[in-house]
């Protein structure tokens, strides 16, 4: 409001879509979503990124998909060993918690809904992570910031877990805007985000900044999408 200079209010979308509607309604004109949600909006409503979020534990535009087991699974210490044990994935539109390692499982030859022994969908990271140290699942895929965090908080004991697999690197979330905003209130919000510094943010903990981003940074969830034959403009 004061980098503006002008009133603002603030939506919280209960999903994806909720957000994508209220952006092609024009009742929203700057959004942030994970790098999937902002992809699929780019399919439904007119927008582009501007920015990607840094965190000041990583200070890293990026973070990456990792998938986790339990120390005692001795067997368990690739992608191919995964075939026959049971498996968590987050959300089906979670890019970290399911997009990225599906593609990367399907890649290895491995059809998660055939060669696995059960998947199941925890809902959360979390969850996830609690599901593999309580033996619920085998192994689970989260995203390494959120992993490191409940490492952080003692929530588990990360003694006992190991990490069988390490994505590419994936854009942390992305800030965008309407296209049909002027070029002047562009750069008026831009020029806000940009000097935002160490603002507390959910699961993410703390945001050093925000750093310039594109639309082009976020192809990388567009080559996932490919890879798992996703045809983002039916998506709901």
């Amino acid at each position: 409001s004061k980098a503006l200079n002008m009133k603002t209010e603030i939506f919280v979308g209960s999903d994806y879509n909720a957000t994508i509607e209220a952006l092609r309604s024009n009742k929203v004109d700057v959004a942030l979503m994970g790098a999937f949600g902002y992809v699929l909006a780019t399919t439904q409503a007119p927008v582009e990124a501007f920015a990607v979020t840094v965190t000041a534990k990583s200070n890293s535009p990026d973070y990456h998909s990792i998938i986790i087991a339990r120390t005692d699974e001795s067997d368990l210490t690739s992608l191919e060993s995964l075939k026959g044990h049971t498996f968590a994935f987050v959300d089906p539109s979670s890019t970290s918690g399911s997009l990225m390692p599906k593609a990367a499982l399907m890649d290895a030859h491995i059809v998660p809904e055939t060669d696995l022994k059960k998947v199941i969908y925890s809902g959360g990271h979390d969850a996830s992570i609690i599901a593999v140290a309580e033996g619920k699942v085998d192994a689970a895929s989260v995203a390494d910031r959120i992993y490191a965090g409940a490492c952080d908080k003692k929530a588990i004991d990360c003694s006992k877990i190991k990490v069988i697999w390490t994505s590419p690197s994936i854009p942390n979330d992305p800030l965008f805007y309407r296209k049909a905003l002027s070029d002047d209130m562009k750069k008026k919000v831009r020029d806000a985000f940009y000097g935002v510094k160490n603002l507390t943010f959910g699961e993410m903990g703390t945001v050093a900044r925000f750093d310039p981003a594109t639309d082009a940074t976020y192809d990388v969830v567009r080559n996932i999408a490919k890879t798992l034959k996703l045809d983002l403009t039916k998506m709901k």
